[in-house]
């Protein structure tokens, strides 16, 4: 059976969410007092393509967003997040940032759930690598749920977790780690990434 392609991608609305993403960036990056050059030397991305990016004028891909939240100090989800606009905030199904996982031949999307400044930042993965890409590597604990599907999770050193439905795993972010979609079902993921 193949994969289904993810039928989530960027939408019109996307434009003002990733603005407010690059504005974070930015913000980041000057709080750390880092210019463009020194970021995109750490990250290994041109200074040409992060000036786009704060812009709002271009999109990256997770690997991507991976390679600047850590020359950050920071996550991904953190990176995504975006701020609440009250107390009790919904977030209902065509919302939160969505960020095609270019760097995947299925289609897979990336959606934050949650809004800035919470304890914990929760993001949903739909579709996955069918290989292992580079570590991940952040502040902060990660809680991965699998909803469906089944993936194997790669962490430095050689230790392997296979994971199905329902399962739970729990790491410490700082450990360096990776993780493929193991079969051709439909993957979903929770992926809760902490703040400490």
């Amino acid at each position: 059976m193949a994969r289904k392609p993810v039928a989530d991608g960027p939408r019109p609305e996307d434009d003002h969410l990733m603005r407010l993403l690059g504005v974070r960036i930015r913000s980041l990056r000057r709080a750390r007092k880092l210019t463009l050059q020194q970021l995109g030397q750490s990250a290994d991305l041109s200074h040409a393509f992060l000036s786009q990016l704060e812009r709002g004028l271009t999109t990256a891909s997770i690997t991507t967003l991976n390679r600047i939240a850590r020359t950050l100090d920071t996550t991904i989800s953190a990176l995504l997040a975006h701020p609440a606009e009250q107390e009790v905030d919904v977030l209902r199904e065509a919302d939160g940032i969505r960020v095609p996982r270019t760097d995947t031949p299925n289609g897979a999307v990336v959606r934050s759930l949650t809004r800035h400044d919470w304890p914990v930042q929760p993001l949903e993965y739909t579709g996955g690598p069918a290989e292992f890409e580079e570590y991940f590597q952040h502040p902060g604990h990660e809680l991965i749920y699998v909803v469906t599907g089944w993936i194997e999770l790669d962490f430095e050193g050689g230790r392997r977790e296979r994971l199905g439905p329902t399962e739970v795993i729990s790491y410490p972010g700082s450990l360096p780690h990776r993780w493929r979609v193991l079969d051709d079902s439909e993957v979903r993921l929770l992926l809760i990434v902490s703040k400490q």
